[in-house]
């Protein structure tokens, strides 16, 4: 499994797997615990961004975020994709 192929995936039919979410839910767990030790991150394409509702310019993990929070929401009604951009600006992550 890959990152992007599943955020495609997402977009295209709205529907991912129980192992699919896991699997992002761990990839998305992995970055934010090694968040300090990324200097860049690569931009999604803007059509995915807007799907996802994103900013044009958002990130791949930025959109595994936004996947997450549609469809398994926290219970606290926190948003990972919020969490995240503070994460990007906190930690000054480059885009490319």
């Amino acid at each position: 499994m890959e990152l992007t192929e599943l955020i495609k995936d997402y977009v295209a039919t709205e529907l991912l797997s129980s192992i699919e979410l896991d699997f992002l839910e761990g990839e998305l767990w992995e970055t934010t615990q090694h968040i300090a030790e990324i200097n860049t991150v690569f931009k999604a394409p803007k059509k995915i961004c807007e799907k996802l509702d994103l900013d044009e310019k958002s990130c791949w993990q930025l959109c595994c975020a936004a996947v997450l929070d549609s469809s398994r929401p926290l219970k606290n009604g926190q948003k990972r994709a919020d969490d995240f951009k503070k994460l990007i600006k906190q930690y000054k992550i480059n885009f490319i």
